[in-house]
């Protein structure tokens, strides 16, 4: 029983994420007795696996990976499936970091700049445009360049329907792409997911789809990199929960610097070892390599990584810059 009930508490903690449930709520909807909840909670919260506050007399209880403010003794990463940042998972891992994968660019950039998170790799546009919105996000370098494209069931002038993930690299270099080439789309649809819009792709919906790394070397299909139509552009970037920056701002210049000596000394196979272990175990270290070596690593960000975005049609000003981007 305790072992199924520890699963379950977890479990309903995992959906309510950054909301977080009352201890009582827990009891009630899972039909527990109060002291098998407490002595769960109790247990878990001394692993680091959940944080309580309180609230009056009662509490209220999140999974570590959701709790919407830091978690003290703690450094979660928040990264999405991708061939993209070996060196900031080797980084993750020399700090002891805890590292959260999501599914999609928009959970995770929300996730970070509502404190859920502390340190995020998700793509440049989707943070500076989070970070315009909100103000709650500080973007500290570019970790990789390139690493995407489109794979079509035919040469890519007959194709005419297209699928992408929303408000991501992949979705405005999709449509710069079309631009440049003169291909008219008659329809693109959106996902949330890579793994549901690819199995969509796989299932004959649409004729092409814009997708990154390692996706875009394992599918079948005609191949068309974005970097050689509209040249390099960086897609993901690292960035901080702008609370989290102001109260541990030295903690997140280590770990930039850790990145950047991680990207100096890993060898070609802890980069693949890495990435495997996002969920791409069943890979072989081949594909993965390729995969790899799509993409052009960094630990650093300038004035035209900001300026490519002008591509997307988003020119920041001065002072845009100025609040958003922070150099370590």
């Amino acid at each position: 029983m305790g072992s199924k009930a520890r699963e379950k508490i977890l479990e309903l903690l995992m959906i309510r994420k950054s909301d977080g449930i009352m201890q009582s709520e827990i009891c009630s909807e899972l039909r527990l007795s109060k002291s098998t909840v407490s002595e769960i909670l109790a247990d878990l919260e001394k692993k680091g696996e959940i944080v309580r506050e309180r609230i009056g007399r009662a509490y209220r209880i999140w999974h570590a990976n959701f709790a919407p403010f830091p978690v003290k003794g703690q450094v979660r990463v928040g990264v999405l499936r991708a061939a993209e940042y070996p060196h900031v998972l080797l980084a993750a891992e020399e700090v002891n970091a805890r590292v959260i994968v999501f599914d999609n660019a928009l959970e995770l950039t929300r996730s970070l700049a509502l404190g859920s998170i502390d340190i995020g790799v998700s793509p440049l546009i989707t943070q500076v445009l989070f970070g315009l919105l909100l103000k709650s996000l500080k973007i500290h370098a570019v970790v990789a360049y390139n690493g995407s494209g489109v794979v079509s069931r035919k040469k890519i002038e007959k194709a005419r329907t297209f699928a992408t993930t929303e408000l991501s690299a992949m979705e405005n270099n999709l449509k710069l792409f079309l631009e440049r080439t003169g291909i008219e789309a008659v329809k693109i649809r959106y996902f949330s997911s890579a793994e549901r819009m690819i199995a969509a792709y796989e299932q004959g919906e649409f004729d092409a789809i814009a997708v990154w790394e390692p996706y875009f070397t394992l599918l079948d299909g005609y191949k068309y990199e974005f970097r050689e139509v509209v040249g390099e552009f960086p897609c993901c970037s690292m960035a901080s929960n702008a609370n989290f920056y102001s109260e541990h701002k030295q903690l997140v210049v280590e770990f930039t610097e850790k990145i950047r000596a991680c990207l100096r000394s890993m060898s070609e196979e802890q980069a693949v070892e890495v990435v495997k272990r996002l969920g791409f175990k069943e890979i072989g270290d081949e594909c993965i390599k390729g995969a790899i070596k799509n993409y052009r690593f960094s630990a650093e960000i300038d004035t035209e990584d900001v300026k490519y975005l002008e591509n997307y049609g988003i020119k920041l000003t001065e002072e845009n810059i100025r609040t958003l981007i922070v150099s370590l």
